[in-house]
Order: structure tokens, then C-alpha cells, then sequence
């Protein structure tokens, strides 16, 4: 498992958030795994962030991206809003 960790560190090197923590490989698969869940391709989630407060939850904007190219700022981005009681709503990005 560390192998994989290390070698997709290294496949996509400008994964990092625009927030002050670093979202660790495990959250970025997480939330990628959510934005599937929702019916959107995101094979992988590159950058998560937090966008405020949504009607009955906590919204994210998720980019995502294929797994073996560079962070280029013109991935793929969706709307994820977790709500309280645990469910989930995705849609696309809408600026």
C-alpha cells in the first residue's frame, strides 16, 4: 500500500489544496470516490475545497482529473455538498 501511496505521489506531484492544511491521498480518494458515487467520472480527486455552507450541509469544489497527468488548473471540477446527516449531493461546477 505505501508503494502505491508513494508512486501516485509521484505520478501527480501538484496535488495540494488551496487551503492552508494538505489533504492527504486517502481524504483525495474520498472525496473522489463521493463525486463517482454521484454518477461523474473523477478518477481522481487533485484538489478539495472548502466553499462555505449549503442548505442543510457543508459544500466542496472537487477537482478532478485523469491519475497520470500534471495539475494543469483545467480539471474538471463539482460541486459536493455534504449534509448533516450524512448523505451527499454532487453536481457540476458552476462558477
Amino acid at each position: 500500500m505505501r508503494i502505491a501511496t508513494v508512486i501516485i505521489a509521484i505520478l501527480v506531484p501538484g496535488i495540494s489544496p488551496a487551503q492552508e492544511n494538505v489533504w492527504s491521498l486517502e481524504v483525495l480518494g474520498r472525496y473522489a470516490s463521493w463525486v463517482r458515487e454521484g454518477s461523474f467520472p473523477c478518477p481522481l480527486a487533485t484538489r478539495v475545497t472548502e466553499v462555505g455552507p449549503a442548505e442543510g450541509g457543508t459544500a466542496f469544489k472537487v477537482a478532478c482529473g485523469p491519475a497520470t497527468t500534471v495539475v494543469t488548473g483545467e480539471e474538471v471540477a463539482f460541486r459536493l455538498t455534504v449534509r448533516q446527516d450524512g448523505s451527499r449531493w454532487v453536481e457540476p461546477w458552476r462558477e
